[in-house]
């Protein structure tokens, strides 16, 4: 069986938020949260590489694996057949779909953030971004949510946060109350009421 990364509990994210907004930089819980949302988005891409470009990332040791004869067999030992990887990722919402370039940039982007302030706010855009509808996009210039013309699909947090799609938006509709600027929280609603699953807020 594929071990892949699980979702982030959301009470971790929440003492991370409830924390910073108090005054205290916690960088080892920074730490805890980025490097689970890490893994979390490293299946995601390998799962999304799998599916559609035929390798994935060994979940192992890290190298690339191609599929050859059906079957992703790495150096370090690590095998599974294209069937075993099929099985792996059904019903666990680790496909990217139109969202890759979003979880690949974090991926990317976090190893690289030394202060406490650049990890919350990696994190922050991670958690608070979007699925877009209609169209596979592979850079990140269509991913403006705040851009009316973009049709927003569901949230990235159903990939990344433990809960169904309509738990997760409640729980980041809290999160944003924590914030002590009332135009964010504003700001925050109209955009996520656009989209899938966020008419759960009135």
């Amino acid at each position: 069986m594929i071990k892949w990364a699980k979702k982030v509990p959301q009470e971790l994210i929440s003492k991370l938020y409830n924390q910073s907004i108090s005054g205290l930089d916690n960088d080892e819980l920074a730490n805890e949260v980025g490097w689970a949302l890490f893994a979390r988005c490293e299946s995601i891409i390998s799962v999304t590489n799998g599916v559609e470009e035929k390798f994935i990332i060994c979940p192992e040791c890290g190298k690339n694996i191609d599929l050859k004869d059906e079957v992703f067999a790495c150096i370090c030992g690590f095998q599974a057949t294209l069937k075993q990887f099929k099985s792996s990722y059904k019903k666990r919402q680790l496909h990217a779909a139109n969202a890759l370039p979003i979880f690949v940039a974090f991926h990317k982007n976090f190893p690289k953030a030394k202060s406490y302030g650049e990890k919350l706010i990696c994190i922050d855009v991670l958690i608070h971004s979007f699925h877009i509808k209609s169209s596979y996009y592979k850079t990140l210039d269509s991913y403006d949510p705040e851009n009316e013309s973009v049709a927003l699909n569901r949230p990235t947090c159903a990939n990344l946060i433990e809960g169904s799609l309509p738990d997760v938006i409640l729980f980041l509709d809290n999160l944003s109350e924590i914030n002590t600027y009332p135009s964010e929280k504003k700001r925050w609603q109209s955009i996520v009421k656009r989209s899938l699953g966020g008419q759960i807020l009135k």
